[in-house]
């Protein structure tokens, strides 16, 4: 008996995981944890699957075919690592709280991310988040500069806890009840301009549609809270983002470590040929006729077609340039939200780029992507087609490229929580160039698979701080490559 059929038959797992996936390794390292049996499958033979990270070649020969050379123009292959869904990590989010959590940071090394931008009138500007930025700001009139600084400053000191927090004006007090106001009563009391609340809304809060504006305010000020944190989560840092070296793929791999540290079994070139179900309940795998059992199944969308349905598509633009973004002050990294309004479309339009100062390109080379959801037909059209059409105004900016791929997929999101079935499903990668909705899928997930939420450890249970600040410490060396130097005086 070969050791994969000893592993499949000799003990049952509380969860099988398909897919290495950022979500499935994520929730695996979560589970395996817990103290959870996991065992991990995926058919592919490298981590990752949809948010993994290629070698050049592997790269080429994904879109173009096996055995396509890369062309010489473009450097040393060793030195790239593309990214199939690149995306951004908040760095006050909750990936960053797990990362603290769970210790996986100690497997990765992360730097910062250069800038964060935002699309208007024809050109690119930096998002401002700071009274002092707002009027420095060229997105606003000097009028609108005066309301946006109010705006920002009220919303910098707003705390849910404190009331005297929560009343506005300079001059005529008026309690702001952000949980009973909507967020569109919430800008017509700052009387904003249309412009400014769209860059405040999709570049700061990063809502990814207009729907927002009947939810209760609060979500929009907790939103450009985070946002704007995350500048102090670390110091140094010119936007609120960070990226691992080496690209998104190594996110994956590190979770797989962790569950591998506490007892969880992986399987890469391990593809299974069903999910078996007795009674409508999933209880296992099986593969070339040896069956697995498990007390759930979890995965990503491509083990479970039969099980959720379709919303629509994503198209990605990935190119290869040797310069930056246009007026992004000549950023190795970057962000750029093109938001709907300014493009007349219904969904923002993404732009991400990166380079050799993340170890994902040689040196004077950058990794630039565009995305965004598909808005009009695609019968007939192959993915070019439809990413011209979509991402124009992006792809233009993004010009000249050393070459370009296109992709398209379906989004793909379960029909049921999967609580009565025990079948997990994780939502396809969404449009976005950050993974907050990303993170909140894998809590919603947790949720459903444990029937509790995660609960993220601020402190050890000592009774001193010691083993916190160390964790600082040492994720302060690895995002700036350097200790951090405290001055020490006498008291």
């Amino acid at each position: 008996m070969d050791d994969w059929q000893s592993a499949f038959t000799e003990t049952e797992y509380d969860a099988i995981v398909l897919g290495t996936g950022m979500k499935e390794c994520l929730i695996s390292g979560l589970l395996a944890v817990e103290g959870k049996k996991v065992l991990h499958l995926d058919r592919n033979s490298y981590y990752g699957g949809e948010s993994a990270s290629l070698q050049l070649r592997q790269f080429y020969e994904k879109f173009r075919g096996e055995g396509t050379e890369p062309d010489a123009k473009l450097g040393a292959q060793r030195d790239y690592n593309v990214d199939l869904i690149p995306k951004f990590i908040m760095a006050g989010g909750n990936l960053v709280q797990m990362l603290v959590h769970t210790k996986v940071y100690q497997y990765m090394e992360f730097k910062s991310v250069s800038g964060a931008y935002v699309y208007r009138r024809g050109t690119i500007a930096q998002v401002p988040t700071t009274p002092g930025e707002a009027m420095s700001s060229s997105l606003m009139s000097a009028v609108e500069k005066v309301r946006a600084v109010q705006f920002f400053a009220w919303v910098a000191n707003y705390r849910e806890n404190d009331p005297s927090s929560h009343s506005a004006g300079l001059i005529f007090k008026k309690k702001l009840d952000l949980k009973k106001m909507t967020t569109a009563q919430f800008f017509k009391y700052w009387d904003l301009e249309a412009d400014t609340i769209e860059f405040v809304s999709h570049a700061c809060a990063l809502y990814v549609d207009d729907s927002f504006m009947n939810l209760p305010a609060f979500d929009l000020v907790r939103r450009v809270q985070l946002y704007k944190d995350s500048f102090s989560a670390f110091p140094d840092m010119k936007s609120p983002f960070i990226y691992p070296m080496y690209g998104l793929g190594e996110l994956p791999q590190a979770f797989a470590r962790l569950a591998a540290v506490y007892g969880g079994l992986y399987m890469l070139r391990r593809p299974i040929d069903k999910i078996v179900y007795e009674n409508g309940v999933a209880v296992g795998v099986e593969a070339e006729g040896v069956v697995c059992r498990a007390k759930c199944v979890i995965g990503d969308p491509s083990y479970f077609q039969d099980k959720v349905r379709k919303t629509g598509k994503v198209v990605r633009a990935i190119a290869i340039l040797d310069h930056p973004l246009p007026n992004t002050n000549n950023a190795d990294s970057c962000q750029v939200i093109l938001p709907q309004g300014q493009l007349k479309r219904k969904h923002d339009v993404y732009m991400f780029a990166c380079s050799n100062n993340h170890a994902v390109a040689p040196a004077g080379k950058f990794l630039a992507f565009a995305s965004t959801v598909v808005e009009g037909p695609t019968e007939g059209l192959d993915t070019k087609a439809v990413a011209q059409r979509e991402l124009g105004t992006a792809l233009k900016a993004m010009q000249p490229f050393l070459d370009v791929f296109y992709d398209m997929y379906d989004f793909e999101e379960p029909i049921a929580d999967g609580v009565a079935d025990q079948a997990f499903i994780s939502k396809s990668y969404d449009a976005t160039s950050h993974f907050e909705a990303e993170i909140n899928d894998v809590l919603d997930m947790y949720r459903r698979i444990t029937g509790k939420p995660l609960k993220i450890k601020k402190h050890d249970a000592t009774s001193h701080f010691e083993a916190e600040i160390n964790d600082v410490l040492d994720m302060y060396r690895r995002i700036t490559g350097k200790p951090l130097k405290i001055k020490k005086q006498l008291l």
